[in-house]
């Protein structure tokens, strides 16, 4: 008697796509300079990213700003016209950390600053920045990369030239200063700033990647002296297919079953303050049909 055995595998394979989210009018830094040099940004057109013929904030339409790409960016003078939001570092993390160096009395017109956990803001000389009446000022504080706040990240505090004239104004409010000082209401020091995470921020993480129609957990992960009373609303910005998803939980859940990249917006809002962030979920394929070493014996007669 002779036998023929047969052996059959089958094997699945995974691909996932990363979706980066860009708006129209975003501007993004390429290389170091002053802010009002214009060869030191790109734009994003709605298709792609293309050398910036202006500086954002030149002229009215500006959405999001980001400090990016290892650069070091000064800024000295008033910028005017309305930001969406301005954002100091990129979130890859080091060694490359982003900088907004602070040179001369400077403003920025946006109700919403952000410092990145790799982005750096430091006074550079004894002046003033100004943001918008009711901006959210927010200081990614926790860090992943071992980084120390308010020397590699966060405001830098430089001990050597740390005094009341180096100011952060939100509005005509003193909001922090280097030491604190100065006439009352005392303002927060830059130390007590970078601790408490500005005023009101969020930093939001998620349980990704997760199995198509399992739980989602999404966490705001609110920080700042005014968190304690926001409010949350939840959104999905960008998905594989058209989807839809609100929550005013400040830790939702939802369960997408087509499988992609979602990107869930937060929002936190705390009176006339608001700061709003995103953060991408992975939904992959978890259902696996494997066959493994399936014998099948036939007896051969002769």
């Amino acid at each position: 008697m002779k036998f023929l055995t047969i052996s059959i595998f089958s094997f699945l394979v995974l691909s996932t796509t990363n979706i980066f989210s860009q708006s129209l009018n975003d501007y993004r830094t390429i290389a170091s300079g002053n802010w009002t040099t214009t060869s030191i940004w790109e734009v994003y057109n709605g298709v792609a990213w293309i050398p910036a013929t202006t500086y954002p904030g030149q002229v009215a339409g500006t959405n999001d700003v980001t400090i990016s790409n290892g650069a070091t960016v000064t800024i000295n003078s008033a910028i005017s016209n309305t930001i969406n939001s301005v954002t100091i570092g990129d979130r890859t993390g080091t060694p490359v950390i982003e900088t907004l160096s602070i040179t001369g009395t400077s403003s920025i017109n946006t109700l919403e600053f952000n410092i990145a956990y790799d982005g750096l803001l430091r006074w550079d000389a004894n002046v003033s920045l100004s943001l918008t009446t009711n901006a959210s000022f927010f200081i990614e504080n926790s860090n992943p990369d071992g980084l120390t706040l308010g020397t590699d990240h966060g405001i830098y505090i430089n001990p050597a030239g740390c005094n009341v004239q180096k100011i952060l104004y939100i509005g005509t409010t003193r909001y922090t200063n280097c030491n604190g000082g100065g006439p009352n209401p005392k303002p927060l020091t830059f130390n007590e700033a970078n601790n408490n995470g500005g005023n009101l921020g969020v930093a939001p993480t998620s349980n990704t990647p997760v199995c198509s129609g399992q739980t989602v957990n999404l966490f705001a992960n609110p920080s700042g002296t005014d968190a304690g009373s926001a409010s949350y609303t939840w959104t999905v910005t960008s998905s594989p297919v058209a989807y839809t998803f609100s929550s005013t939980n400040e830790n939702p859940t939802d369960s997408p079953t087509i499988v992609g990249t979602y990107i869930y917006e937060v929002t936190a809002t705390s009176g006339a303050i608001s700061n709003t962030n995103t953060v991408s979920v992975e939904i992959i394929s978890c259902n696996k049909r494997i066959i493994t070493n399936r014998r099948i014996t036939y007896r051969v007669n002769k």
